[in-house]
């Protein structure tokens, strides 16, 4: 009996935790939002991060630097799709501790979206081909190559840019520059 008070406590920690992973969830899939519609990035990134927190194996440091940014017009669930895919890809460059920076800021005509981790890097041969479809740089098995080539078609369908810096052992920067007004062509989203 005197066990009770503590695993109530407990149960109703753990509820809320789940109501939050649910709630994260929901804003990362945007079941509501499947079309075009004005976004706010840094909800898109705060909701990308805090899934992206649950799921860590290993001691890795997420630092937003989230700026004050107008919305887009743009599909959010293609976004997260890509935030998730470059966030993941930054974690599994890390070998050991280290940290991702999440970045945004504006531009007149832009906003940009940078993704720095620490991890090992890539040589400027494998930097020309991230974008391939099927080329990965991961262990056979452990991954299609078909993420970044899908993060590029979503980013040029926005009619945005994605950049990348990288050398070995300095870790990679991935930057998404994304238009505030959307393309001309009502096809391209």
């Amino acid at each position: 009996m005197e066990d009770i008070p503590g695993l109530l406590a407990e149960s109703l920690d753990g509820t809320e935790r789940v109501k939050e992973i649910v709630q994260d969830l929901r804003n990362f899939s945007r079941i509501d939002a499947a079309e075009t519609a004005e976004v706010d990035l840094n909800q898109c990134l705060e909701s990308t991060l805090s899934l992206l927190r649950n799921g860590l194996e290993k001691p890795i440091d997420l630092i937003p630097e989230l700026g004050e940014i107008p919305q887009i017009p743009c599909q959010p669930q293609e976004l997260n799709q890509v935030f998730m895919n470059l966030l993941q890809n930054a974690v599994q460059a890390i070998e050991g501790v280290g940290g991702v920076r999440v970045r945004t800021f504006s531009e007149p005509q832009h906003v940009l979206v940078e993704i720095a981790d620490s991890g090992c890097g890539m040589s400027p041969e494998r930097l020309d081909r991230i974008f391939e479809p099927f080329f990965t740089t991961k262990p056979v098995g452990q991954g299609t190559g078909l993420g970044l080539s899908i993060c590029y078609e979503i980013i040029k369908k926005h009619g945005g840019t994605i950049q990348v810096e990288s050398a070995p052992g300095k870790g990679s920067t991935f930057r998404l520059r994304l238009p505030l007004t959307p393309p001309d062509s009502a096809d391209v989203i």
